[in-house]
């Protein structure tokens, strides 16, 4: 059975309110406290990796694994987007706004649209979250822009949402491994997919495409941190499931 018919196997609009979490309703509260204590960690995280030696070392071990595998492409789609400024600005804008703005705008539709799955996947979300949080502790990696030679900055370069003057703050700089950006756009298209039952629902897995895209071309990501981010949101929804409903999910 191929990926695309275990995912048409799920009925998305057919289970009634109690089929996922046992749960008709939330308070909105609920979720505005969730995200402050996920701010709260990640800036937490951020104070124990800013300035960290280690996450050059990291960074270099990638590169010579990347260059070993043949996929050390990131140079040649950086400087592509540097002699093409159209190319630069667009990627990044996109990397700096889609991320939360994709996301929010997901979990806004679930909570709206389909509130009998919005519980489940809001914890596959945070269930991917919480170890790449401890992974940009224990093993921090700085980006390509940040540690390899010849590349461009392309978000300082046209000073992108004012990032030519951020300094660390609530940015962190060594949270290249693994891409929540990829993760979370990862999560996005598979929790359209999962819920909806549009023919041009998988046009959805566009989003983490241009994403992957969009981290590789600006620098802020190496080929195998996007694998990694990927990896994290298909194991995520693996091992997290609904508790009264069976979902068959790519590699199952």
């Amino acid at each position: 059975m191929t990926a695309e018919t275990r995912l048409e196997s799920y009925p998305a609009a057919t289970q009634p309110p109690r089929s996922v979490g046992g749960r008709r309703r939330g308070h909105w509260w609920i979720e505005i406290l969730i995200a402050v204590v996920g701010y709260e960690l990640y800036s937490a995280v951020q104070s124990m990796t800013t300035g960290h030696i280690g996450a050059l070392a990291h960074a270099e071990a990638l590169v010579r694994l990347e260059k070993h595998l043949h996929i050390w492409i990131e140079p040649t789609l950086n400087h592509w987007a540097t002699a093409h400024a159209f190319l630069g600005i667009g990627a990044g804008y996109y990397y700096e706004l889609t991320h939360v703005l994709g996301t929010a705008a997901t979990l806004i539709f679930l909570w709206w649209r389909r509130r009998e799955f919005y519980f489940w996947l809001r914890n596959v979300l945070i269930a991917m979250s919480l170890p790449a949080l401890f992974v940009y502790w224990l093993w921090p990696v700085a980006p390509p822009r940040l540690s390899s030679a010849g590349f461009t900055d392309t978000l300082v370069a046209h000073n992108i949402l004012g990032a030519a003057h951020v300094h660390g703050g609530f940015v962190n700089l060594y949270a290249a491994m693994p891409s929540l950006h990829v993760a979370w756009a990862v999560w996005c298209a598979a929790a359209i997919v999962v819920t909806t039952r549009s023919r041009w629902k998988h046009l959805a897995w566009i989003y983490p495409a241009l994403t992957t895209f969009a981290v590789l071309t600006t620098a802020n990501h190496f080929v195998l941190d996007a694998v990694a981010g990927a990896a994290l949101a298909v194991l995520a929804f693996a091992v997290w499931r609904p508790r009264s409903a069976r979902l068959q999910l790519p590699g199952d």
